[in-house]
């Protein structure tokens, strides 16, 4: 690509991508705990403030407790670690060199593959979409991480029916020896990639690199269809709970303070302070008092015949509020699509309690599985191109839920299955106490040979040996 070429697609989609930014954002900063109730408070406490500001510092105080609750952190960490505490598997189906390619594109997967999934889906999650950047060169290993939503433009071909990648720009920011800001960009088509610096005295062409991927080393992984974080479906639940908590601590806070309502006074006191002069004569100096604050700091009034004090304490809705906490709280896993841990509901449940329990956990599970296979089979495909073998292998991807079951109900059901029904082969491989099927059948298959080489020993001893009884 020319350079003329890549400007003009930074002017054009750079904007355009700061919307996706704003909501991506908005899902990273609930993620680390960084809610609305944190950046803004409690609008009510906001206008007490205000109010204090244009009429006078007020003695007794009004608390600003800014409490978030984190929910968004628990429920998405649900999420991924249902869907990825055991990372997606493959097996290639190919014959006997099936298990030698599976072996091979494990090997190329290294050690921190299951990092990589686990943060692809959080970052799916936050933000409605995640990205996979992929590189290699000729006689350096293969290599893959994780990057940035905030730093992906995608551009997709228009004349494509199905979604299909016709430019991708990653733009992101750094600071030179100097310390001077410069936004970096990378602008990747199937064939090159075109390096451009941005900074405030003008962009710079930092040349163009041409790969030979045969096609954009970025893959995306969405959350949903609708590219929609999960933020959007409960920010609002969210909001509302760190509001009720962060109100009771303000009402427990506000509670130690009093009121009180003076009998006979209207306004300020007026005291008098005596000053000595240079000359030793003493000078008669008014000086306004608040009555309130002069209270606080002496912990008594004086008061005439006519006067008076009473005292009034705030009371505080517990109840009403407790009642409406679990209103939120139980609303807020059904607008999630969680599993609420209740210990009420835990224990030793059936297997069909449980799935009920997950299914709505199961539900967005699915979806955003649907999302992730596509795009999984394409990292494979890349993995299969590196590794020199046909892309059109196929390859079997075994998602494993990590979810509370019934270990007993399932291995009875197992053993119960009939070899014409399910062959042993399977019955490894869905047993419940079985983490790796393939060492487990070859375990198994060592274990039969030894006791046929046994049984064949004892037989062969039983034998009478040649020349014996005649």
């Amino acid at each position: 690509m020319d350079y003329a070429q890549a400007l003009r697609l930074l002017a054009k989609y750079v904007p355009q991508q700061q919307k996706f930014n704003a909501i991506a954002q908005k899902g990273i900063d609930y993620y680390e705990n960084r809610t609305d109730i944190v950046q803004h408070g409690m609008q009510q406490v906001e206008f007490a403030k205000d109010w204090h500001r244009k009429n006078g510092e007020n003695p007794l105080r009004t608390a600003d407790n800014r409490i978030p609750t984190n929910w968004h952190k628990i429920l998405v960490d649900q999420k991924v670690g249902y869907m990825f505490t055991y990372p997606p598997q493959f097996d290639v189906k190919d014959g006997k060199s099936g298990s030698e390619v599976t072996d091979l594109v494990k090997e190329t997967l290294g050690d921190c593959y299951e990092k990589v999934i686990k943060q692809l889906a959080t970052d799916a999650s936050n933000t409605g979409r995640a990205w996979l950047c992929y590189w290699y060169d000729h006689g350096r290993p293969f290599d893959y991480h994780f990057i940035s939503p905030l730093q992906v433009i995608p551009v997709y071909d228009p004349d494509s029916i199905k979604p299909k990648l016709k430019y991708l720009i990653r733009r992101y920011s750094t600071e030179d020896e100097s310390g001077r800001t410069i936004t970096k960009n990378e602008i990747w088509t199937d064939r090159d990639v075109t390096y451009i610096d941005q900074s405030v005295s003008g962009s710079e062409d930092r040349g163009t690199v041409t790969h030979n991927y045969g096609r954009i080393p970025f893959i995306e992984f969405r959350n949903n269809e609708s590219e929609l974080s999960d933020l959007v479906m409960y920010q609002r639940v969210i909001d509302s709970i760190d509001k009720v908590i962060s109100g009771l601590a303000n009402d427990m806070d506000d509670v130690q303070e009093i009121l009180f309502v003076l009998k006979g006074y209207n306004g300020e006191n007026r005291r008098a302070e005596y000053v000595e002069r240079p000359d030793g004569t003493v000078k008669e100096v008014p000086k306004e008092i608040n009555v309130l604050l002069e209270a606080k700091l002496r912990k008594f009034f004086s008061v005439d015949g006519e006067g008076g004090v009473d005292v009034l304490r705030a009371e505080i809705p517990f109840e009403a509020r407790k009642a409406y906490m679990e209103m939120l709280i139980n609303q807020l896993y059904i607008s999630a699509m969680a599993v609420n841990p209740d210990p009420d509901k835990t224990g030793n449940q059936s297997g069909v309690y449980i799935e009920f329990l997950y299914s709505l956990l199961e539900l967005k599970a699915g979806l955003m599985e649907t999302e992730f296979r596509p795009a999984l089979g394409e990292f494979l495909r890349a993995i299969l191109r590196y590794l020199g073998l046909p892309e059109d292998t196929q390859i079997e991807q075994i998602w494993t839920r990590n979810k509370p079951r019934n270990d007993s109900e399932t291995a009875q059901i197992i053993a119960g299955t009939s070899d014409q029904v399910m062959s042993d082969e399977t019955k490894t491989k869905v047993h419940p106490l079985v983490e790796d099927w393939r060492e487990e059948r070859k375990r198994i298959e060592q274990e039969q040979r030894k006791k046929q080489e046994d049984l064949l020993d004892q037989y062969q001893m039983q034998q009478p040996q040649a020349g014996e009884g005649e």
